[in-house]
């Protein structure tokens, strides 16, 4: 589903996405809350990163229903202005942070090789 290429940026981001991601679902399995701390920690990692790699376009997927699923997240996570927003909405939302993993989305779909 995702062509990435091994670079130093993938090694750096994606750990440090998917380490967030599965702290805020240990927060909500224990029933938890970190105050909004993981979500800034998100912040100010992740949106200077998304600033500086720019706008790239989006991939046109391969075929069908699968095809259109992948289209809208790649709307979602890599529009020029929904890139910022998807994550930042998805992750301060209260139990929906927690369990879907928008960080580690945002990267992958980022990192995502045209």
């Amino acid at each position: 589903m995702f062509n990435i290429k091994l670079t130093p940026e993938t090694l750096i981001m994606l750990p440090i996405a998917f380490f967030l991601d599965l702290c805020g679902l240990g927060l909500v399995i224990f029933a938890l809350d970190d105050l909004g701390i993981l979500d800034l920690i998100g912040i100010f990692i992740f949106f200077p990163w998304f600033f500086i790699r720019g706008e790239r376009l989006p991939s046109l997927a391969g075929t069908k229903s699968g095809a259109r699923i992948k289209e809208f997240l790649t709307k979602l996570f890599k529009n020029k202005h929904l890139k910022f927003l998807t994550p930042l909405i998805g992750e301060v939302t209260p139990w929906v942070g927690g369990l879907g993993f928008f960080w580690t989305l945002s990267v992958l779909f980022n990192l995502e090789e045209q």
